[in-house]
C-alpha cells in the first residue's frame, strides 16, 4: 500500500497517509511532473487505456506520486519507469511547485505539483514504454503547445513518435489539470 506525505494548504507537512484515503478525502500531497522537451518540441504521453485514473487521456511526459519514504528528487524514476529512459541529471531543471487539484465523484486530487523541464532529443528507438502506465509517446511544437495551454489556440497536432501517425487533440483530450496549472507550464516552456 503505497503512503504519502500529507502537507495543509501552505505545503507544510502533517502526517503520513495512504493513498487512498489521500484521494478519497483530498488531501494536499507532492508529485512530480517531469515535461520533456527539445528546442522544437515537447514530448507528451498518452496514457494506458487500462490505467485506473484518466485512460486513454493526453499527459505529462513522465508523472507521478512522491512516496512518503522518498524525496522530490526520487521523483525522476517515474521518467525511468514509464519511458525506460536513463535521465541525465544535467539536463533535469526545477521550475518550482504549482498547486493543481482535480475534483471529481469520489476521487479528488490535491497536488503540490513539483515541475520539472527535461531538455533532450529522442528518438522512438530510446524509449522502452511501460505499457501498463503509457500508451504511446506523441510530440507537439512547442510553441504550439504553449498556445493550446494559453487558450491561444483550440487545438494542436501532435505525432506519435513510434509509427508517425498523427492527431489533432484540444485540452479536453488532457488529463484535467486546472487552467493556472496549464499557464504555468506553458510559461516555463517559453
Amino acid at each position: 500500500m503505497e503512503r504519502l506525505k500529507v502537507f495543509d494548504a501552505n505545503y507544510t507537512y502533517l502526517r503520513d497517509e495512504c493513498r487512498e484515503k489521500v484521494h478519497r478525502e483530498g488531501l494536499w500531497h507532492e508529485t512530480f511532473h517531469c515535461w520533456l522537451l527539445d528546442e522544437k518540441f515537447v514530448y507528451i504521453q498518452k496514457r494506458s487505456v487500462v490505467k485506473k485514473d484518466f485512460p486513454g487521456l493526453f499527459d505529462i511526459t513522465a508523472a507521478g506520486h512522491i512516496l512518503s519514504t522518498e524525496i522530490v528528487a526520487d521523483g525522476i524514476r517515474e521518467v525511468e519507469e514509464e519511458l525506460g529512459i536513463d535521465v541525465d541529471l544535467s539536463k533535469l531543471h526545477s521550475k518550482g511547485v504549482v498547486q493543481d487539484s482535480i475534483e471529481l465523484l469520489n476521487f479528488i486530487d490535491r497536488e503540490f505539483a513539483n515541475v520539472f523541464l527535461y531538455e533532450s532529443t529522442l528518438a522512438a528507438s530510446d524509449i522502452s514504454l511501460q505499457l501498463e502506465e503509457v500508451e504511446s509517446v506523441h510530440v507537439v511544437e512547442r510553441r504550439d503547445l504553449i498556445q493550446l495551454f494559453l487558450s491561444e489556440v483550440l487545438t494542436v497536432t501532435c505525432s506519435n513518435i513510434h509509427d508517425g501517425t498523427t492527431v489533432v487533440i484540444s485540452l479536453t483530450d488532457f488529463v484535467p489539470h486546472e487552467r493556472m496549472y496549464f499557464e504555468q507550464v506553458a510559461l516555463f516552456m517559453r
